[in-house]
């Protein structure tokens, strides 16, 4: 048998994992959902604030999710837009003293300003441009937030300490 006639033969097709398997179903989400939601009346302090350190992860996972996910775009910036986010709230809650349930739409505003204001160019870019020009973003970050004119806003170097908000609806847990 001569190289030209070898059979080459293929490896079977391996299916795929059905959409439906991968979901959860209403009731166990509604589920997690109501354990979510009263879990933190009764444990401490500490089980608390992890608790809210993994839904803010989690929420900032899932952004990257759908980005590299669903358009298949690669990008290192996020960090920034999460930074902008979180100052904008951090800035009115400790100078404009406003409810921290509505600072989550007006962050959500200036993130969509300045994200459409970095990506307008960016969408020029592919592949491994975006992620520079990303990474770039990530990077600069820090240092824009310390600058002088934005100093008193952002604490600068020092950060800016916020006051914790109360427990909503008056419920029995500290800040």
């Amino acid at each position: 048998m001569s190289a030209a006639e070898d059979v080459v033969t293929e490896a079977p097709a391996i299916d795929a994992v059905p959409k439906r398997a991968m979901t959860l179903g209403t009731g166990t989400s509604l589920l997690v959902l109501a354990v979510l939601l009263i879990v933190p009346v009764f444990v401490k302090n500490f089980i608390i604030f992890q608790m809210t350190m993994l839904l803010i992860y989690g929420l900032a996972v899932l952004a990257l999710n759908i980005l590299t996910g669903g358009s298949g775009q690669f990008s290192l910036g996020q960090s920034a837009f999460y930074a902008v986010g979180a100052y904008t709230s951090a800035v009115l809650m400790e100078y404009f003293n406003v409810n921290y349930a509505l600072t989550i739409p007006i962050s959500a505003a200036v993130c969509f300003g300045f994200g459409y204001l970095f990506g307008k160019p960016a969408l020029r870019l592919s592949g491994v441009y975006l992620a520079l020009a990303t990474f770039a973003l990530a990077t600069a970050m820090p240092q824009l937030l310390k600058l002088n004119f934005l100093e008193h806003w952002t604490g600068g170097v020092q950060g800016l300490v916020v006051t914790k908000p109360d427990a909503p609806f008056g419920l029995p847990m500290s800040q």
